[in-house]
């Protein structure tokens, strides 16, 4: 489970639920406000193959990479930390798309997996894998039906807060999600309905020294469903406000003795979103959120939330994203408070990021990240700070081929004892396309 990583400004939207501006753009897509990376270079993009209707895009990515700190571990051995340990991760990434070429409407198909195997470490060897479909119906001018659903094999991360520091493996996981969404924009008024479904089960783990961590407490789904009012203030301006609801629902999360884990939680904010025309958009919006427990041993959390998102093209060569979002995730640790074991409710989290996109020459981009985050888990005493930081490069050869290589520092300051780490991470890949 990626529970911090730099992103796109769409993921970040979509994780704290927001919808982008519904108002639409005239003009031909040349006028849109397209990154850096982004930008369509026909000289570079892959000529895939044609389906009938269809555009078959296969790809396949190969690299090593070296990361100084595998398990996310504290600096330092001791009787119970093994301290840092390295590694070269090899990896090959398979997957392709299957797009529509039609005039209305649109579908998508696509599959792709990561596969790694470590030099020296082979019980952290991962297999995860992704399949999913996406569309949009054009029911009439201005309306539009949106759906998708997906199905992912996944691990979770050394350095996750519900990861066990004892874990003799990664925890794997199965992800199932589904959405559909309704839009409207033929006026100055808006109106876009949305609907979400996950569903989460995880492996169990097993530890070092024997045994094995049961995660069947960790099982869940969550509904959620947002209805968002927008109203144009010009071409280039947009008011609007949302409200989301949601409800989760754990298979058992008491069969380890654990609290009843099952919530329900609302947000609403109100906010302006902007486009203007090839040079920029984004939007910036302020709330309140809360999520509520079944349980009466676990306090709801209950705060302000904000968000902004930022896409400037300050010159045709630089793209600058720059976003802040904040949301309330689950967790199922627990802290030992004056000698009692305390569970803790959910983690408001607070993401903040900024990307720049260089375009040093035709077929040469770079990039630069850094992304903080702030975790506060409620009900406990627990809070993290992670910091990310990033440069990369891509190297487009042809139409077929590109090199990228890239450094990333990756750190936690947590308030938990002996928990903190660092880590370095280097590496280089190959990328096919056609």
């Amino acid at each position: 489970m990626k529970l911090y990583s730099t992103t796109s400004i769409l993921a970040l939207a979509m994780t704290a639920g927001i919808s982008v501006s519904a108002t639409a753009q005239d003009g031909a897509a040349a006028d849109q406000v397209v990154s850096v990376y982004e930008r369509s270079r026909p000289d570079y993009s892959a000529p895939g193959a044609r389906t009938g209707s269809f555009m078959f895009l296969p790809t396949i990515e190969g690299g090593v990479k070296y990361d100084s700190n595998i398990f996310k571990a504290r600096a330092g051995v001791t009787q119970s930390n093994a301290g840092e340990i390295d590694d070269f991760i090899f990896q090959i990434k398979p997957g392709f798309k299957l797009n529509s070429d039609w005039n209305q409407n649109m579908f998508s198909f696509y599959a792709d997996a990561d596969i790694a195997k470590y030099g020296d470490n082979s019980g952290e060897d991962y297999e995860d894998f992704n399949i999913g479909a996406n569309g949009r119906i054009d029911v009439s001018r201005g309306t539009t039906i949106n759906y998708g659903a997906s199905f992912s094999d996944l691990h979770e991360d050394r350095g996750a807060p519900d990861t066990a520091t004892n874990a003799a493996e990664q925890t794997n996981f199965e992800s199932f999600k589904a959405n559909v969404g309704f839009a409207r924009d033929l006026s100055r008024v808006s109106l876009a309905v949305n609907g979400t479904y996950e569903k989460l089960d995880f492996d169990d783990t097993a530890l070092n020294g024997g045994g094995t961590l049961n995660n069947d407490d960790r099982d869940r789904e969550r509904w959620g469903g947002s209805l968002r009012l927008g109203y144009e203030v010009d071409q280039y301006y947009e008011t609007f406000i949302r409200l989301t609801a949601n409800r989760v629902e754990y298979d058992d999360s008491q069969e380890d003795g654990g609290p009843q884990r099952n919530s329900d939680g609302w947000q609403v904010v109100a906010g302006a979103s902007f486009d203007i025309t090839g040079t920029s958009q984004g939007e910036i919006f302020g709330g309140y959120v809360r999520q509520n427990y079944d349980s009466n041993s676990l306090e709801g959390v209950d705060d302000f939330t904000f968000g902004a998102s930022l896409l400037w093209n300050p010159t045709g060569l630089t793209s600058v994203r720059t976003s802040v979002t904040r949301a309330v995730t689950e967790t199922t640790i627990n802290e030992v408070i004056a000698g009692v074991n305390t569970p803790a409710a959910g983690i408001l989290g607070t993401i903040f990021d900024l990307q720049v996109e260089h375009e040093l020459q035709r077929n040469v981009l770079l990039k630069g990240t850094t992304t903080y985050t702030r975790q506060d888990f409620k009900n406990i005493n627990r809070s993290d700070d992670l910091f990310k930081a990033s440069l990369g490069m891509r190297y487009l050869l042809n139409r077929n081929f590109a090199v990228d290589a890239g450094y990333t520092f990756d750190a936690r300051d947590t308030s938990v004892a002996l928990q903190d780490y660092k880590s370095h991470i280097f590496m280089v890949s190959l990328r096919s396309q056609w």
